[in-house]
């Protein structure tokens, strides 16, 4: 017996579970993590485009770390994650040497694999409290995660 489900997901968590999300993907595709101190040291760079989107479905849960911010880049183009004043993920993109176009492109496919890195991340953790086990996963071309599970003995 097989069954296929898809997911929407809807992304709660601490902020923790996000710079995890966001720090995954960072590493898949080709980003670095801006040290907080060299944000500071590169304020001063010249006017760059900029394009500014919120993950829908989103809520950051408030901790003890209050605010916080994430930095990603990868060449001219600097991602900034952030919890907003109504607890949604923001995300702002910046580039000197693309259009807006380009820029909101790249910020939505980053936002979709930080939604997809969450959600994995969830679902195979509520996977293994109910007792099920992971016979198989492979990423398709489309960048879609098949997994096959059997509930544990």
């Amino acid at each position: 017996m097989s069954s296929v489900c898809v997911l929407t997901p809807i992304v709660i968590g601490a902020w923790p579970s996000i710079a995890a999300a966001v720090a995954g993907v960072a590493a898949s595709m080709g980003f670095n993590i801006v040290a907080p101190e060299r944000l500071e040291l590169e304020s001063q760079q010249p006017t760059r485009r900029k394009v500014q989107t919120e993950i829908p479905e989103s809520e950051i849960l408030e901790d003890e770390m209050g605010s916080e911010r994430i930095v990603i880049r990868q060449g001219d183009v600097e991602i900034v994650f952030e919890r907003d004043h109504d607890g949604s993920l923001k995300l702002c993109v910046l580039g000197e040497k693309h259009s807006k176009a380009e820029l909101e492109r790249i910020g939505q496919e980053v936002a979709g694999r930080v939604v997809q890195q969450f959600a994995y991340h969830k679902l195979i953790t509520e996977l293994k409290k109910r007792n099920y086990a992971v016979i198989d996963e492979h990423v398709e071309k489309d960048q879609s995660i098949q997994i096959r599970v059997r509930q544990g003995y």
